[in-house]
C-alpha cells in the first residue's frame, strides 16, 4: 500500500501540472495553483476567494469539496496534493525535528474563514492579506515563473512571498507535514467531512488497543481515544496515509472498516 500511494502522488503531481491541457472551469480539492502556467485544473480556494470577493456564494466550490469530502474526506491529502507530497519529501532532509502543540491545529480554520473568505469579501482579492497572495505553492507555481517568464517590478511583494515559503520549506523540514496540520485551508475544509467520508481507515474487532497507531500517525492523530465520553474513531486530521495500518501488530487496520 505504501509503494500505491507513492505511485499515486507522482502521477498526480504529474496530471495537475502536465501542461498539455488547461481545465481551468474545473475545480479539483488539492493544493495547487490554477495560476501556474502548466496548471490543469482549478483551485478551488483561489476560485472561491474570487467569487467571495465578487459578492457572490460559491455555489460550484461549496458542492466540488462537499462531494469530494463526503467520498474521501482528507484522503485527498494524503493520496493526491501534490504539496503534501512535497512536505513529505523535504521531512526525509536530515534536519533538527521538532514537535508542535495540539492546538495550533485550529489555526487553519482561521486561515480559511479569514484570509480566503473575510479578505476578499471585506477588502478585495487584491488586498495583501488575501491568502492567494501569501499562498506558499502560489509562489511556487505562479509566482515565480511568471517573474521569470515576464519579469516584475513589484519586488518587494515577490521578495515577502519568497520569504514565507523559505519559511515553510525550513518548518517542513523539521515537522512532518506541518502546513497540512496548521495553516492549509482546503485541509480545514475537507476534515469537516471526515466523519461522513466512504473512504476512512477502520479498525476491527481484531485491534488489541494497544496504541501503535496512533505513535505511527503521520498527524499525529489519536484514534479511538475517548472524547466527550464515547470512542472516536472518525479524527478529522486523519490523511489516510495508512502508517497505522503498516504498523498495526494484528492487521485491524482497513481502508474501508
Amino acid at each position: 500500500m505504501e509503494k500505491l500511494r507513492l505511485k499515486v502522488q507522482l502521477a498526480c503531481a504529474a496530471l495537475f501540472n502536465i501542461g498539455l491541457f488547461q481545465w481551468h472551469f474545473i475545480c479539483f480539492p488539492v493544493f495547487n495553483c490554477h495560476s501556474c502556467p502548466t496548471s490543469v485544473f482549478a483551485c478551488p480556494l483561489g476560485v472561491m476567494g474570487q467569487f467571495v470577493g465578487a459578492g457572490l456564494l460559491p455555489l460550484s466550490v461549496i458542492g466540488v469539496v462537499a462531494l469530494a469530502g463526503l467520498v474521501a474526506g482528507r484522503f485527498l491529502c494524503g493520496w493526491a496534493c501534490p504539496f503534501g507530497f512535497v512536505q513529505e519529501l523535504l521531512y526525509k532532509v536530515p534536519y533538527v525535528k521538532f514537535g508542535i502543540p495540539r492546538w495550533t491545529r485550529f489555526i487553519k480554520y482561521g486561515v480559511l474563514l479569514g484570509l480566503v473568505i473575510a479578505v476578499p469579501y471585506f477588502f478585495s482579492t487584491s488586498s495583501p492579506l488575501y491568502f492567494c497572495r501569501l499562498c506558499p505553492v502560489a509562489t511556487i507555481e505562479s509566482a515565480i515563473p511568471w517573474a521569470i517568464i515576464n519579469g516584475t517590478t513589484d519586488v518587494t511583494t515577490l521578495a515577502i512571498r519568497l520569504v514565507i515559503l523559505f519559511a515553510i520549506v525550513i518548518l517542513a523540514m523539521g515537522h512532518r507535514r506541518i502546513f497540512c496540520k496548521v495553516l492549509c485551508p482546503l485541509g480545514a475544509a475537507l476534515s469537516v467531512f471526515n466523519r461522513f467520508a466512504v473512504i476512512f481507515p477502520q479498525r476491527n474487532q481484531d485491534c488489541i488497543d494497544c496504541g501503535t497507531c496512533n505513535r505511527a500517525c503521520i498527524m499525529e492523530t489519536e484514534p479511538g481515544k475517548k472524547q466527550f465520553g464515547v470512542f472516536d474513531d472518525r479524527v478529522e486530521e486523519c490523511i489516510s496515509c495508512l502508517e497505522c495500518q503498516k504498523k498495526c501488530p494484528t492487521e485491524a487496520v482497513h481502508l474501508w472498516g
